[in-house]
């Protein structure tokens, strides 16, 4: 059983509104910790904050439950609090000394309240605090902005105090570290890391030329290959979307080789041109296979390289095929 659990606090119905600071990356952000907690044994536990009879923010109203995009599942622990700390008089401390919980990723609201007070008194009673970018967020008030109290409890407060604030990618790593069925399968573990936003100029890097060398004798079109296929727009998409979380490099020095993946999915997989014919491609995806549950991916049905590839990795060809976006030519399902 994991030791680290995800603490989320005060995504209430009637707080966690589009007023928030940064609020559709704080939400996104959120929702794939909460996600990945979930598919990798790390714990997901909820606080909600009661004001009192008569208040907005009180047991019984409308606005008390968590938000419904963040929900809890059946069987994830709920804990109430009254006051800005959810280890004081809610259960909460008690719960996680007896589970023997030793790490404590922080997100909810409010950055400038209950965060804070979260992010001490947690720090206090000895365990280690862990703070992801954009995972939370606050309204302005009479003194900061939502902006400017975000950066200073996260930038200056917290950080190398009572917490470590870390990237979403190093929150992420965290947590699929806690899955005892994430283990490197050979010995060339130390090569395969997840990606980060400082990757993001070589990875376009690969893809475009790589995309170039397989694509364009296929579909002949150089509007697309010499015209939308340049690195700058291919770094900010993957970036924008949020494609790097779910990427990892094979780096040895150099970054030769990519794969991503989405659930059971391997979306791409992509070895720098000049490194081909080295087992790059292989490492990568029996690292896939080995970490994660993927079933299938789809190829383009003409690229025979990438079906011998595949086949020779467990996946087969199946009768499921469609038309690639905006062209005439067919990719097909490759399942395991």
């Amino acid at each position: 059983m994991s030791d680290t659990a995800l603490l989320v606090v005060d995504v209430q119905e009637l707080i966690t509104v589009k007023t928030l600071y940064n609020f559709t990356v704080f939400r996104d952000s959120l929702k794939k910790l909460i996600s990945e907690s979930r598919k990798n044994n790390v714990e997901v536990i909820y606080v909600r904050h009661d004001d009192g009879a008569g208040k907005p923010l009180s047991k019984g109203t409308d606005g008390f439950d968590v938000a419904r995009e963040f929900a809890p599942k059946a069987g994830e622990k709920i804990f109430d609090k009254t006051v800005n700390s959810p280890f004081r008089d809610s259960g909460l401390l008690e719960y996680l000394q007896k589970k023997g919980m030793k790490r404590l990723i922080v997100t909810g609201l409010q950055t400038d309240y209950c965060i804070d007070a979260t992010v001490k008194c947690g720090f206090e009673h000895g365990f280690e605090m862990i703070v992801p970018e954009y995972c939370n967020s606050t309204f302005d008030n009479e003194f900061m902005t939502g902006a400017q109290a975000y950066r200073y409890y996260n930038e200056f407060m917290w950080k190398n105090r009572y917490a470590k604030c870390v990237k979403m990618a190093e929150a992420l790593d965290m947590i699929h570290d806690n899955n005892d069925m994430h283990k490197f399968s050979n010995g060339n573990e130390a090569h395969i890391r997840r990606a980060t936003e400082e990757d993001v100029s070589r990875i376009a890097e690969i893809l475009v030329f790589a995309k170039r060398m397989k694509y364009r004798p296929i579909f002949n079109d150089d509007a697309y290959s010499f015209g939308e296929l340049q690195v700058i727009p291919v770094a900010k998409k993957y970036i924008e979307n949020g494609f790097l979380d779910n990427m990892f490099l094979y780096d040895d020095g150099i970054v030769k080789g990519l794969i991503r993946i989405e659930k059971e999915e391997i979306i791409e997989l992509y070895v720098d041109h000049f490194f081909q014919g080295q087992g790059i491609g292989s490492e990568l995806i029996e690292y896939a296979k080995g970490n994660y549950s993927v079933k299938y991916l789809w190829t383009i049905e003409k690229n025979i390289d990438a079906v011998r590839f595949y086949e020779s990795h467990g996946f087969h060809l199946t009768d499921t095929r469609k038309l690639e976006n905006g062209t005439t030519e067919y990719i097909v399902m490759m399942k395991r």
